[in-house]
């Protein structure tokens, strides 16, 4: 095929993967026209031949409406229905931030008609959600699929904020340099499982600063073929760091989908009167597990083991203390 008509051809696709999909066909004379405006002054009949060769194309079809009187284009790829759910997926993201996602949103637009894109065109809003600040996270998380695959560690700084919006540094501002084992994905965050030379322990991506490949090799390859990162993210990630242990709790019937949706549908519930059930989980043993125990009030408690109902009893304590004092620490 000469060049002229490979280009001539690659018009009609744009064109027709632009402005076409099922219900919204294009009249030959809008076809003609949009040859002239890229400088082909054609007849209807190369327009046939440029339409049979793309049909002839895998993945491609040319159909005729006879209803519109107008041509559109099938071609394989992203269903509607499947775009909506990226697009959802990226704007709901805590882990990106608004100016990142708006336009990895206009990438995904491109995929298809705009017929199409303007129904994906729109910002998903989350309750609660706090977009993240670090805009080069996207970027250099890359750095971390990276050293996982090649077996190396990794280097970064970790930051925070304080109370004035200030970033601070943690481990002394030094650089971490830990080994990558895992990539995961929390209530729209996106956490670095890693081993620390001495324990496995997990980092927040966006709270990362200058990732990098560092050249040795990775450590904790023996301990890591004993953790189950299914186990840890469905079962203890959400409460958090601390102890590792496993509690009983004594929960009121109608906190059944709370608990099947913290911690998998396989957690038994055992019957405790007509009301309630227990349930033995593991859970990571911390200030944030005995807030989320004290949210359901009466609904739910601790019954074992010992340690965890007194530190809980401590907790609540501290709490009514802080606030016969006006709520001054």
């Amino acid at each position: 095929m000469r060049g002229q008509s490979f280009d001539r051809i690659a018009v009609l696709y744009t064109y027709l993967f632009r402005n076409t999909s099922k219900g919204h066909t294009v009249a030959v004379a809008d076809i003609l026209t949009n040859y002239r405006n890229h400088g082909y002054e054609i007849e209807i009949k190369s327009f046939y031949r440029d339409k049979d060769v793309l049909n002839a194309m895998d993945g491609i079809e040319i159909s005729y409406d006879h209803k519109t009187r107008g041509y559109w284009m099938k071609r394989e790829g992203f269903e509607p229905y499947e775009l909506r759910l990226l697009v959802d997926s990226i704007q709901s993201s805590k882990f990106i931030t608004q100016k990142q996602a708006d336009r990895i949103t206009a990438k995904v637009l491109s995929l298809t008609d705009r017929h199409t894109g303007a129904t994906l065109n729109r910002r998903s809003f989350v309750a609660g959600r706090v977009r993240s600040m670090n805009d080069s996270v996207v970027k250099d998380a890359d750095n971390l699929h990276i050293a996982i695959q090649t077996n190396r560690k990794v280097r970064f700084f970790y930051f925070h904020y304080n109370a004035q919006k200030q970033k601070w540094y943690s481990h002394n501002n030094e650089p971490y340099i830990v080994s990558p084992f895992g990539l995961l994905w929390s209530d729209g965050n996106y956490y670095l499982y890693a081993y620390d030379g001495e324990k496995f322990r997990h980092f927040r991506v966006d709270r990362m600063e200058h990732i990098t490949v560092y050249p040795e090799p990775r450590e904790g390859a023996e301990q890591f073929k004993r953790v189950d990162l299914n186990h840890y993210q469905s079962e203890v990630f959400h409460m958090f760091t601390g102890e590792e242990m496993t509690v009983k709790l004594r929960c009121a019937d109608h906190l059944a989908d709370v608990i099947l949706e913290r911690f998998g549908k396989d957690t038994m519930l055992i019957p405790d009167g007509e009301k309630y059930f227990t349930v033995s989980v593991p859970v990571q043993v911390s200030k944030p597990f005995y807030a989320w125990l004290s949210s359901f009030g009466a609904d739910m408690k601790v019954l074992f083991p010992q340690k965890v109902v007194d530190e809980m009893r401590a907790f609540i304590s501290d709490l009514q203390e802080m606030y016969k004092n006006d709520g001054k620490m």
